[in-house]
């Protein structure tokens, strides 16, 4: 087993927001990324850990404010997993604090709600190969 994260096209979303998620899933989608979405950071971490033997997401779309377990707590709790928190981790909230927040829980990088499209597809870019 290696150590490092395997590239893929493989990208999840975390966000409460239906609409949110199903706007971003057929973006992707459309660019050629398979799209695995959670509502909430429970709901992500029960995905990310339920089958070993699936591939990870070479990034997760990450929202701050969700129920039952949000983005803050979702961070700290993928840090704490040795494979998990080999994941990139990108932010994607309309918090005023974004920056700070995203900074605090070492988000690999953050974009404020509303996401500018081709910003956020450069910066998927960046961590999945195509």
């Amino acid at each position: 087993m290696t150590s490092t994260l395997p590239l893929n096209k493989l990208v999840m979303i975390v966000d409460d927001e239906y609409a949110i998620r199903d706007a971003l899933t057929l973006i992707l989608e459309d660019e050629g990324y398979t799209v695995r979405s959670a509502i909430n950071g429970q709901d992500a971490l029960r995905q990310l850990q339920q089958n070993p033997a699936e591939p990870l997401p070479c990034v997760i779309l990450l929202d701050l404010t969700m129920p039952v377990m949000d983005g803050l707590e979702f961070k700290a709790a993928q840090e704490q997993d040795p494979l998990l928190s080999l994941i990139p981790v990108i932010v994607i909230s309309a918090d005023s604090n974004l920056r700070q927040k995203a900074t605090a829980i070492h988000a690999n990088e953050f974009l404020p709600k509303p996401v500018e499209l081709e910003k956020l597809l450069d910066t998927i870019r960046h961590y999945c190969s195509l």
